[in-house]
């Protein structure tokens, strides 16, 4: 079943981010991208026999936390539309806001990356999805407007396929193109993976080219210039009737977002909490991690690699409503 075109594949990760090595592993059996996604899923407490705990761990550690995570994206797309949303949508806002993990772009341990929650919920909120439908040897062009500041754009297409022939080499049917011109005529093409069934080949990161694998594509591009960029759908091969598809866009800032603690929390002495920021994707900066108890002096937690977007924090034995992080 973790095969399938439309469902979550979901890679199981340390609580620091890191690959649990028995994680299973893609290419699914024609080349498609898997897993989909990553979460932690090792080092859970969960409850045994007995009326005891346990601690264990595994995808299906991992599993339960996407599906929580889309309970919640639901909730927050029927506050904004008073109905339900497409299952489709829910996935592709999931991958497309992903942190990257591994290689550059997808890949085949990873998937797209690591959930972020946080920055899924804010696209739902800020509306930056949008759905259409496309016929065969169609062709359609919808405008992306950047904002100043952007460190990294990412556009991703993704739609629910219909079942293939039972038996058949390739999954895929209905096949959908894209690309992205920007004003100056460039022209971005998605991420492709290389799926020959060797391993030094399936390490190798992800390039640019043309999909006719997989029934999601993902045009990434670093530091764009503000203003108007044109995204092209292709109804390559749509052999029956027309397809509904998504477009979902995330705009990684070129500033730092601390998402944990987010304010309001009530943090104990001397127990352990775990801060969370997010920053453009290409930082090779460390990170300084400070706090302050009055907004005047701070005091230093630690540093971070430039590639690290947590860090554990043994919480100081100060009672006080003013703490910043």
């Amino acid at each position: 079943h973790k095969q399938g075109k439309n469902v979550i594949a979901t890679a199981n990760l340390f609580s620091d981010a890191t690959i649990v090595p028995s994680s299973s592993r893609g290419p699914a059996h024609d080349g498609r991208i898997k897993p989909d996604i990553s979460a932690n899923g090792q080092d859970h407490i969960s409850t045994n026999e007995d009326n005891t705990y346990f601690a264990f761990g595994g995808t299906s550690g991992a599993a339960p936390a996407i599906a929580g995570i889309a309970a919640v994206l639901q909730e927050v797309y029927q506050t904004q539309n008073n109905e339900t949303a497409p299952a489709a949508l829910l996935k592709a806002v999931m991958m497309n806001t992903a942190n990257d993990l591994g290689n550059v772009g997808p890949d085949f341990i990873f998937g797209w990356g690591h959930v972020n929650a946080f920055k899924a919920a804010q696209l739902i909120e800020d509306n930056r999805y949008e759905m259409r439908t496309i016929n065969a040897s169609d062709s359609d062009m919808v405008t992306i407007s950047v904002p100043e500041n952007v460190k990294e754009l990412k556009v991703m297409v993704y739609w629910s396929d219909v079942p293939a022939a039972p038996g058949t080499s390739k999954s895929l049917v209905n096949n959908l193109d894209i690309s992205i011109e920007d004003g100056a005529g460039v022209i971005s093409m998605p991420w492709v993976l290389d799926h020959s069934p060797d391993p030094a080949l399936l390490n190798l990161p992800a390039t640019k080219g043309m999909d006719d694998r997989n029934n999601m594509e993902q045009v990434s591009i670093l530091n764009p210039t503000q203003g108007d960029y044109s995204l092209r759908i292709n109804g390559t091969e749509i052999p029956f009737g027309s397809q509904e598809y998504f477009i979902v866009t995330e705009y990684i800032m070129n500033d730092i977002t601390v998402v944990y603690p987010l304010g309001g929390e009530s943090l104990v002495p001397g127990e352990t909490e775990r801060i969370h920021w997010d920053t453009g994707s290409d930082n090779t900066d460390e990170f300084l991690i400070e706090y302050t108890t009055d907004g005047i002096t701070w005091e230093t937690i630690g540093t971070a690699s430039a590639s690290s977007r947590m860090m554990d924090w043994l919480v100081p034995n100060e009672i006080t409503g003013s703490v910043r992080v």
